[in-house]
């Protein structure tokens, strides 16, 4: 018998995993691979927690919202499933993120500011981003949830079945326009993950029609941003990476200044009126905050000293909130880690091209919107950019194999023979996927 490690070896290793699983474990063996393929059976209850991110801004009767109950679920639910997928640097950033939480603890503390129920709050939706990047939780089925909630959003507004707080622009269970458009500008680049290349066109579009009929700006100009990272990204390296940024930005401002004056989008004299007023209420309060921060609860102003509104920029709420220990923490999460900004190769996966278009309507969501680092939402496409950029799959039946259909180590290698299963290095994430990945 040949001592080398051979196709039959693998086909006699698989023989082996099956004979020893039940018929569940099978099909759970199965899905598994399908977070690396991105094609395959959809689970359920995955495809229920995608649903449920239409309600992530909901208030039920218990007082807690949508995102933080769907964010608990998700943790509890995946701490019953092993681990796919093993995160390189993982518990280092599980400390950091840990030790920004305990920070913003003592300084809102310090401040008066009650900190308890928000702190919280990121707690759950870390954990979340954890059990994603460790491939519990089967993000193809996630993200057609998310697709078949948002799309089902819209016959139940126009139905009259939600609350309208914007008329006539498109809410539903989202409540607000501006979140609306998020979520509208993030399944638009995370649906051409899931969806056949001959679909993607007619996705784009629908998109942008789901966009405008929310009446959000910013979404709009987020979603052509990452449509433009996702074209522009794999021709271009770092440094011209940092200059198109740049570039962008200057476009992006030009676009939105005059999207507001285009009467597509009715009359909004008065809130763009309003909006100057918060921002210059937040610039305001900016420059009086300390380089650790205001504490949590005060990324709001008061105008006229009478109402209360909160921040329209999450870069200034987060400085506000937890200073520069905050921001910087998160601005390195997102752009590093999420966008990838410094990754010197120019050919990525496409997956995680879609990601990385994702991570871009993030940052420029936040540019004129409050809250976005900090959600569920976020976390999710963070904990699919950990999986992707820093996972390395778990061969949890390696060991399983008898010592007779295993390389001999005493048996040098003839020239031509593959490298034995035991020895060979391991291998990203991405690079599993990409040996499996459905063109697109």
């Amino acid at each position: 018998m040949s001592s080398v490690y051979s196709p039959a070896h693998e086909a006699a290793r698989q023989a082996l995993k099956e004979e020893q699983q039940t018929p569940i474990e099978r099909r759970l063996d199965r899905v598994g691979k399908s977070v690396a393929s991105w094609w395959g059976p959809i689970v359920v209850v995955d495809f229920l927690f995608g649903v449920s991110l239409i309600v992530v801004m909901w208030t039920f009767k218990a007082g807690f919202p949508g995102g933080v109950i769907t964010a608990a679920a998700m943790v509890m639910y995946g701490a019953f499933r092993r681990a796919l997928v093993r995160v390189k640097w993982g518990g280092i950033l599980l400390l950091v993120m840990f030790g920004l939480l305990a920070f913003l603890a003592v300084e809102s503390q310090h401040n008066g500011m009650p900190w308890l129920q928000r702190d919280f709050k990121f707690f759950l939706i870390l954990l979340a981003a954890a059990v994603i990047a460790t491939g519990r939780i089967n993000v193809r089925s996630l993200i057609i949830g998310g697709m078949v909630g948002a799309i089902l959003n819209v016959p139940v507004y126009y139905l009259h079945l939600t609350p309208d707080f914007y008329p006539p622009y498109l809410t539903g269970f989202y409540g607000d326009k501006n979140v609306a458009g998020m979520y509208y500008a993030l399944w638009g680049c995370l649906g051409l993950s899931v969806l056949p290349k001959r679909w993607h066109r007619w996705w784009i579009a629908a998109s942008f029609v789901l966009l405008f009929l929310t009446g959000s700006r910013t979404s709009l100009a987020a979603y052509g941003a990452g449509l433009a990272w996702m074209y522009l990204r794999p021709r271009t390296g770092v440094t011209f990476r940092l200059g198109l940024g740049a570039i962008g930005y200057f476009i992006l401002k030009y676009l939105m200044e005059n999207l507001s004056q285009s009467s597509a989008f009715g009359d909004r004299k008065g809130d763009d009126w309003f909006r100057h007023q918060i921002e210059e209420a937040m610039t305001a309060k900016t420059h009086v905050t300390p380089w650790y921060g205001l504490g949590l609860n005060q990324g709001k102003v008061l105008l006229g000293g009478v109402r209360e509104a909160f921040f329209h920029n999450s870069y200034q709420q987060a400085f506000v909130e937890g200073g520069w220990p905050f921001l910087l923490i998160v601005i390195i999460a997102f752009m590093v880690i999420g966008l990838g900004i410094f990754d010197r190769r120019v050919v990525i996966p496409p997956v995680l091209l879609r990601l990385e278009g994702s991570v871009v309507v993030l940052l420029v969501c936040a540019w004129k919107l409050g809250e976005v680092f900090m959600t569920l939402g976020a976390f999710i496409i963070l904990g699919m950019c950990m999986a992707h950029r820093l996972g390395v799959p778990r061969s949890i039946f390696r060991d399983a194999v008898p010592a007779h259909l295993q390389a001999s180590s005493a048996q040098p290698l003839r020239a031509g023979s593959q490298v034995p299963a035991t020895e060979r290095a391991p291998r990203t994430y991405l690079q599993e996927q990409q040996d499996v990945d459905v063109p697109v």
